[in-house]
């Protein structure tokens, strides 16, 4: 018995029959139904419940795998959604369907869809936990091991990418893969510079404005998530799911700190929720937080609203809090929330 499509898809072919049904909508009411439960959640989660978060990456990345696994290209989608408005509405609905979500919470209570239910976002942080233990290092070790961490994977990636190059339609077809180097040289400036340093974390408002230009003017970019469910193996994807994971080995979720075009968006439209992570108390400069928090939103009592993706981890130590800011309070929605001096 033969299959026309991989061993890792074969749970595709039981959906085939009952494809174009309600069934189709399943992934996108269980979507919003986690949301929901999420938003409900997180301002009452005592840390000692964080597991709750694991639960709803798992079972997020679960439903991505079986129900969305062609690729997880929300950015991509929207614009292609609209193009179709007027000659396939159902199928402008369903592309749009997703990113209307994802945008509705994220403006209503920051970058949870990043934290909580993003199946990437989930295997860099798992694989940060590698950089995690690294940067307890004495400053020097730790750098020079990053260092060359990160020359060897640059050495395999630029092999690879060379391995797998295509004959034609270099930047299209290469765009996943470009991406993917783009991370590593980040990192190597990251590195000299403190990882939570906002000019290094703002490359991924280029990384998004690049992104978008190329989708609207019909480049197919792909992504590191594109090279496991897409309907063929796209090798540029391959390259950039390596890279991105290794980049995560020698810092902590690097890819969403500096590159990821979707979450440089969500970043952005963060900025207006009005739940978020505040702290109201002098800092003590004990780094305890900078440590803790895999994103490095956070800097001597200082949170970055556009980093932040509401794990929650923080909570109670130093004086971090939730709070709701409405229009009224003192802290309008900014990039930091600076903590107010102590009194003299």
């Amino acid at each position: 018995m033969s299959f026309t499509i991989p061993l890792f898809k074969i749970v595709q072919r039981p959906l085939l029959p009952i494809a174009g049904s309600w069934v189709d909508t399943a992934p996108f009411l269980i979507f919003f139904i986690l949301f929901a439960l999420i938003s409900y959640l997180i301002p009452r989660l005592p840390r000692r419940m964080l597991w709750v978060r694991r639960v709803s990456q798992v079972l997020a990345s679960f439903i991505f795998i079986i129900f969305l696994h062609r690729c997880l290209c929300v950015m991509r989608g929207w614009v292609f959604a609209l193009k179709t408005v007027g000659r396939n509405d159902i199928i402008a609905f369903g592309y749009l369907c997703m990113f209307a979500l994802i945008v509705a919470f994220t403006l209503t209570v920051g970058r949870v869809f990043c934290g909580w239910l993003c199946p990437l976002g989930f295997f860099n942080e798992v694989i940060g936990t590698v950089a995690a233990r690294r940067a307890k290092l004495p400053p020097d070790v730790a750098k020079r091991s990053g260092r060359l961490m990160l020359s060897g994977i640059c050495l395999l990636v630029v092999w690879l990418a060379f391995l797998v190059r295509p004959s034609t339609q270099f930047l299209s077809e290469n765009a996943a893969a470009i991406w993917g180097l783009a991370l590593l040289v980040l990192l190597f400036a990251a590195l000299r510079r403190e990882p939570n340093d906002l000019s290094v974390k703002r490359a991924k408002y280029v990384s998004l404005a690049l992104w978008m230009f190329l989708s609207v003017v019909g480049v197919f970019v792909t992504s590191p998530w594109c090279t496991l469910f897409g309907d063929e193996v796209d090798y540029s994807s391959i390259v950039a799911l390596f890279a991105v994971l290794s980049g995560g080995l020698v810092l902590s979720m690097a890819w969403c700190r500096y590159v990821c075009p979707m979450g440089a968006a969500l970043g952005w439209l963060a900025q207006f929720a009005p739940l978020r992570i505040t702290n109201r108390t002098a800092c003590s400069q004990c780094g305890k937080c900078t440590s803790m928090c895999p994103m490095g939103a956070l800097d001597d009592g200082r949170v970055d609203q556009s980093s932040c993706i509401y794990c929650g981890k923080c909570v109670g130590t130093c004086g971090f809090e939730w709070e709701r800011v409405t229009p009224e309070s003192d802290d309008p929605p900014s990039i930091t929330s600076t903590p107010r001096e102590p009194a003299v």
